[in-house]
């Protein structure tokens, strides 16, 4: 699950708090993408055009499946008295599904000259007055029993949709611009869908009620034609919502525009994003009216033959597929609410895939159809919301209106071809099993084909949705990556799936610069190189930076770890200067960004190994905090580390410990010895009264690598001055540490005892347990938070207890042990050295001053701590 930082919306009335949440919601994604923040009135015209859209697709189907029980009903009523049936009756539904896909390929040309040639608002305008004077032909040819007329009516009721169609989906983008493009192109194509197949279903519902109730065959029809018409005065009435917005040409009118069939379609094949998009959106269109048709006459042969029930059959399967349909459509625009995911379209595909072989093989009963088709229907639905927002995305606006005219073409041009082979098939004969047999080999091959060109789609999506169930990522300050252009992400580099948190957060593809060691391993290789990585050699880095440098100036995202391995000891390494070469030679901003929370991961070094440890949990939160872009000349490995310093001390401020007090005071408290039983009752009393800073504090100490979750510790009691409360209470709380708790009139022998007794695997307190653990050779690590520790540590060779900076009640660096897991792509680390404090703990900010080194932090509660004489160097160790 992917969170983001809003503010809270204020309460207003129910059917306002649905739109307002939504606007809120892509506003705030269009702040995160750059995008241009829409006003109130675009939002107003948006949900204008939904409504009025949504109510046009009703009428045209309900209007087609009220004629075709109609014309079931009159062949029915003609075999029963033994009259001769014609053509028209007989093949009702192939004839009215030819008549919806004739007009595209006749006036499709047509369309998309008046959408760019005059504002698209007028042409909505004007083609939903043409319905209105359509549907009274239709009222009265039913009126006037007259087949042939209502069929003809149906027919300009089609040609009226192929008018409007380009002015309808061009105009989104100008009202609600790039970055909520695929959230409002997958509620507006899936509106349309919904409300095609709720005028299917009802319409045929409504026939067969009104023949129970005693109705004729075309009095049954003409009631509900002529409530469908009246409604349409409600769409022109919203058409007057939609604001009116520029025309994108200014083409004259000539003959020749009747016939640019074929120069549209090349407009789609001249891109070829373009072209493979609108082959797999026509793809949806054939094989939605396949299966429309197959259960026509599925619902004809379970009515016995297009008696009463022909329309309740019909409608049943298409409520089944309609369902199918709103599952995948919402599931596929949430999924592209925040960019759009083709990875998408591969999968939708092989659900349709199963859902037709289902149908292939399954028994021709209601209850199993009902079920395979909604399974295919949100197969459809998921490959087709990506692939239109995507094609409306890259489609250039001076151009868009002849491409979705073109896309128009290509898409009834399809369903004409699903006519036609629907119609052949039961001509001859063919059984509804090897129907959608040849549909589910025909999904196959585009599913298969989908895959072999989004390769790298296709896997990002699988692989972050697996993610995703597991790492809860949230993002702050996305807003600061800007839209398009060149920028370098600098992140820390704390475990192996940091590229797939930073995938999840980006709403842009990255390119990473890898150590060409990946690119030798013969899994690791394949998967680098399938999303583009890009090699850099430690020893001949000048191809790696030639190549980062051009991806940049191309304008991609580049993202390079500066610390050129990943963290054994939890704390930032030294940051190499490769980075600072690429981002000045590419002239581009470079950004930082800080991780937080993958500290204890499977996947980082917590407890010493890498990947194979049990996980404490089968959920983490992340965070990833986004910076300010950083000038080129201005990033170097100084200000950046400061830069990562300060973003993670955010991060970390969000953590949920943090937010809430109740967690931190529940939390158990493990002790197996106690001295004196009265440690206990004063644990209980800090843990209690704890500040945040102290829990931030601890939160910090956790995030290193000390002492690993569940271990048993020895603490001394009176050992500590100023932090006893953070190290032997707070700390092992959040740690989830097992103490042994000794006091200060302990004799050595009783601690080297209580040590064996227990297990006790490291040592906290000040010199007087720290002589202890050295003179008895006591086993594990000791950890010294006196004054002099990092003078009786000396040259820290040989045995000696790790010296803990501390400064009032807070603890600023540790020293540690070094870690081990060298390997070919990670140098040896330093988890401590000579004459410093160990390293400065995450969420510190050290900087070096002329008064001494200034840490400041979360936990620190007057903001900043002053060391005079004192420094920090580039791995982040203190001299003091």
């Amino acid at each position: 699950m992917i969170d983001r930082i809003d503010d809270s919306g204020e309460k207003v009335d129910l059917i306002g708090s649905l739109f307002f949440d939504l606007m809120r919601s892509m506003t705030k994604m269009s702040e995160s993408a750059g995008d241009q923040m829409p006003t109130r009135r675009n939002w107003a015209s948006f949900w204008s055009l939904l409504t009025l859209q949504t109510q046009n697709a009703f009428n045209d189907k309900a209007a087609q499946f009220l004629l075709i029980p109609l014309a079931g009903a009159l062949v029915f009523a003609a075999k029963d008295s033994g009259q001769e049936v014609g053509f028209l009756g007989q093949n009702m539904a192939h004839v009215l599904g030819a008549l919806i896909v004739l007009p595209f390929i006749l006036f499709a040309p047509v369309a998309g000259w008046l959408s760019d040639r005059f504002s698209k608002t007028h042409v909505i305008r004007g083609t939903l007055c043409m319905q209105l004077a359509v549907f009274a032909l239709i009222v009265c040819a039913v009126g006037m029993q007259s087949l042939p007329l209502a069929v003809l009516g149906f027919f300009l009721l089609s040609v009226e949709s192929v008018l409007l169609s380009p002015a309808k989906k061009g105009i989104v983008k100008e009202l609600v611009g790039h970055s909520r493009l695929g959230f409002a192109s997958g509620v507006l194509e899936m509106s349309v869908i919904l409300s095609v197949c709720f005028g299917q279903i009802i319409s045929g519902w409504w026939y067969d009620a009104r023949r129970i109730d005693g109705h004729g065959i075309w009095e049954a029809a003409h009631g509900p034609l002529m409530i469908v018409g009246t409604a349409a005065l409600a769409s022109l009435a919203l058409s007057f919502g939609v604001e009116r917005v520029k025309p994108m040409g200014k083409r004259p009118f000539s003959a020749g525009i009747l016939f640019e069939h074929f120069g549209q379609l090349k407009d789609l094949w001249h891109d070829r994003r373009i072209r493979l998009s609108s082959v797999g959106i026509a793809f949806f269109w054939g094989f939605a009216g396949f299966i429309n048709l197959a259960a026509i006459q599925i619902g004809s042969d379970l009515s016995g033959g297009g008696g009463v029930g022909f329309g309740s059959e019909n409608s049943w399967l298409m409520l089944a597929a309609s369902g199918g349909i709103a599952l995948g459509g919402v599931l596929a625009s949430l999924i592209c609410k925040r960019k759009i995911e083709l990875g998408l379209v591969p999968v939708g595909g092989a659900v349709m895939v199963l859902g037709s072989l289902a149908l292939a093989l399954g028994p021709i009963e209601r209850g199993w159809l009902m079920i395979w088709m909604a399974i295919a229907g949100g197969g459809g639905a998921m490959l087709l919301v990506p692939l239109n927002a995507y094609l409306q995305d890259v489609c250039p606006p001076e151009k868009r209106g002849r491409v979705l005219a073109g896309l128009n073409l290509l898409d009834c041009l399809a369903g004409f071809v699903a006519v036609v082979a629907q119609f052949a098939m039961v001509h001859f004969g063919v059984s509804y099993g090897l129907q959608f047999g040849a549909l589910a080999l025909v999904s196959v091959v585009v599913s298969c084909y989908s895959a072999r060109i989004l390769p790298q789609q296709l896997v990002r999506f699988v692989l972050l949705a697996l993610f995703r169930s597991v790492y809860r990522v949230k993002t702050m300050n996305a807003e600061r990556i800007p839209r398009q252009g060149g920028v370098m992400l600098a992140p820390n580099h704390v475990s192996y799936i940091d590229a797939f948190i930073l995938s999840v957060a980006c709403p842009r593809p990255i390119r990473f610069v890898l150590f060409d060691e990946y690119f030798e391993h013969p899994t690791v290789g394949r998967f680098v190189r399938l999303f583009d990585a890009i090699p850099i050699s430690k020893t001949r880095a000048k191809e790696g930076l030639r190549l980062a440098s051009e991806s940049l100036r191309d304008g991609e995202v580049v993202c390079i770890f500066p610390e050129g391995q990943l963290t054994r000891t939890g704390s930032m390494n030294a940051f190499m200067r490769g980075f600072e070469m690429i981002a000045r030679r590419a002239k581009c901003p470079v950004i930082p960004v800080a991780m937080d929370g993958l500290w204890g991961s499977i996947f980082s070094f917590e407890r010493n190994r890498f990947i194979y440890k049990k996980p404490y949990s089968l959920q983490y939160g992340v965070r990833v905090n986004i910076g300010e872009p950083m000038d080129a000349k201005a990033a170097t490995a100084e200000a950046l580390r400061v830069q990562m310093g300060e973003l993670r001390s955010e991060a970390m401020l969000t953590r949920p410990l943090l937010q809430d007090q109740k967690q931190w005071t529940s939390l158990p408290y493990q002790v197996l010895f106690a001295a004196d039983p009265q440690y206990l009752e004063q644990a209980c009393a800090v843990q209690g009264e704890a500040t945040m800073e102290q829990v931030a504090n601890a939160l910090q100490m956790a995030d290193v690598n000390a002492v690993t979750r569940g271990e048993v510790v020895m603490v001394d009691w009176d050992g500590f001055s100023g932090v006893r409360d953070l190290v032997a209470v707070m700390y092992p709380l959040v740690q989830g540490l097992k103490l042994v708790i000794v006091s200060g009139s302990q004799s050595g022998e009783e601690i080297e005892a209580l040590a064996g007794e227990h297990g006790v695997s490291a040592f906290f307190g000040g010199e007087r347990l720290a002589r202890i653990w050295q003179d008895r050779q006591l086993p594990g690590n000791c950890y010294d938070f006196s004054e002099g520790a990092c003078e009786r540590a000396g040259d820290q060779s040989g045995r000696f207890a790790f010296p803990c900076l501390v400064r009032g009640r807070c603890v600023i660096s540790m020293a540690l042990p070094d870690p081990k897991a060298q390997t070919r792509i990670n140098d040896h680390q330093d988890g401590h050295r000579a004459g410093t404090w160990g390293r400065v703990l995450p969420g510190f900010v050290a900087r070096t001053s002329d008064t001494g080194l200034k840490i400041a932090g979360l936990s620190l509660p007057d903001d900043k701590v002053v060391l005079e004489d004192a420094g920090v160097d580039d791995s982040g160790f203190v001299q003091y």
